[in-house]
C-alpha cells in the first residue's frame, strides 16, 4: 500500500471514530452539573502585555504579511492531515493511539480556552509528537471581519493559554471559516507566528458508511491536499468582551467520557508563497514528522520521514 493510500485509510478509520464518539459524547452521554469549587485561572490568560506589544509590530508600517500553507506541490503522492478544534482528553487518547498505530503525522489546531481548560490534553499531543497550532482563543470564525485589535487579543491569548502548558509557543495559525485577508496576515505575524494553514479538503465526519463510498471518497482527494476534519464547533458570536469578560475556569466542564478521540491529515510538499498562491513555497514533507508543515522547529518526539 502506497502512502497516500495508508494515509487515506488513516483518515477514514478515524473519521469514524470521531463520528461515533462525538455522537456519543452529544447524545448518549449523562451530562453533570457538577462544578468544582476551584480557584478561576482565568486572569492568567488575558495576556496584556503580549496584546500590547503585538499591537505595537502591527503598527510598524513596514510589517508583511505571514506565509499562507495551502496545497502541498511536490507532486509526491502525500497528504497533509490537521485537527480543528481541540478534542477532549478520552477523544485525543483515542486518536493519538489511532496515528501512532499507523504513524502517521497531524497537525492539532487548540482553542486557547479549550487549552486552559484541559492542560492534559495539550501534553499528550505533545507526548505522541504531534504538532499544535492555534485556533485562536474560542475557535472564532471570519476572523478578517473582526478589528485589528480583536484579531490581536484572539491569537494572543491562544499563543499564551498554550505557552503557558507547554514549552514550544505555535508558529502555525487557522481559523474557523476565516479568509486570509493581508490585513489579517499581518495580525497573525504581529502575534508572533509565522504561517497560517489553509486546507483544500474539509472532510465531514459521519459522512461515509460503507467501504464503497470510502473508495469513492478516496479517490476524489487529489495527491498534495491538507484534509481538515473538524472535532470541535467554533464560534461565530462571541459576547460582548470589554477588558475582561467572564470566562470558564481552567477545569474541566465537559460531560466525563471514557477514552476517544478524532483524526485528520497530513503530508509532504511545498506551502504556497505568501498568498496561498503555489510558488517557491515550504517543503511540507520531510517536515510533517520531523517539523509538521515546515516550521523551521522540530516537533518533539519527531520522526525522520513522512
Amino acid at each position: 500500500m502506497n502512502y497516500r493510500k495508508l494515509v487515506l485509510a488513516v483518515v477514514l478509520v478515524l473519521a469514524c471514530v470521531i463520528g461515533a464518539l462525538i455522537y456519543v459524547r452529544d447524545n448518549l452521554i449523562e451530562k453533570t452539573e457538577f462544578i468544582p469549587d476551584i480557584t478561576d485561572l482565568t486572569k492568567n490568560y488575558l495576556a496584556e502585555d503580549e496584546i500590547k506589544a503585538a499591537l505595537a509590530k502591527r503598527a510598524e508600517a513596514d510589517i508583511q504579511p505571514v506565509e499562507v500553507i495551502t496545497t502541498l506541490q511536490d507532486g509526491t503522492p502525500r497528504l497533509a492531515l490537521v485537527f480543528d478544534g481541540m478534542p477532549d482528553r478520552p477523544l485525543a487518547a483515542k486518536l493519538l493511539d489511532v496515528l501512532a498505530k499507523h504513524k502517521t503525522p497531524a497537525v492539532f489546531f487548540l482553542e486557547g480556552e479549550n487549552v486552559a481548560d484541559e492542560p492534559e490534553v495539550i501534553k499528550l499531543i505533545r507526548q505522541a509528537g504531534q504538532e499544535v497550532g492555534n485556533y485562536t482563543y474560542v475557535g472564532l470564525a471570519s476572523l478578517e471581519k473582526r478589528s485589528v485589535e480583536e484579531q490581536i487579543r484572539e491569537i494572543c491569548r491562544g499563543q499564551k493559554a498554550v505557552t503557558m502548558n507547554d514549552p514550544l509557543a505555535p508558529n502555525l495559525f487557522r481559523a474557523p471559516r476565516t479568509v486570509y485577508t493581508d490585513e489579517l496576515l499581518k495580525s497573525v505575524r504581529a502575534a508572533g507566528l509565522e504561517y497560517a494553514v489553509k486546507e483544500n479538503v474539509r472532510f465531514r465526519p459521519g459522512s461515509l458508511h460503507t467501504p464503497e463510498e470510502a473508495d469513492a471518497y478516496a479517490a476524489t482527494v487529489p495527491n498534495g491536499s491538507i484534509i481538515a476534519i473538524p472535532v470541535e464547533p467554533f464560534v461565530e458570536q462571541k459576547a460582548d468582551d470589554p477588558v475582561v469578560r467572564e470566562e470558564k475556569p481552567a477545569v474541566d466542564m465537559k460531560p466525563t467520557i471514557k477514552d476517544e478521540a478524532p483524526n485528520p491529515p497530513q503530508g509532504a510538499g511545498y506551502a504556497a508563497d505568501g498568498h496561498g498562491k503555489a510558488g517557491q513555497g515550504i517543503p511540507l514533507c520531510e517536515s510533517v514528522q520531523k517539523d509538521p508543515l515546515h516550521t523551521g522547529r522540530a516537533a518533539p518526539g519527531s520522526r525522520a520521514a513522512c
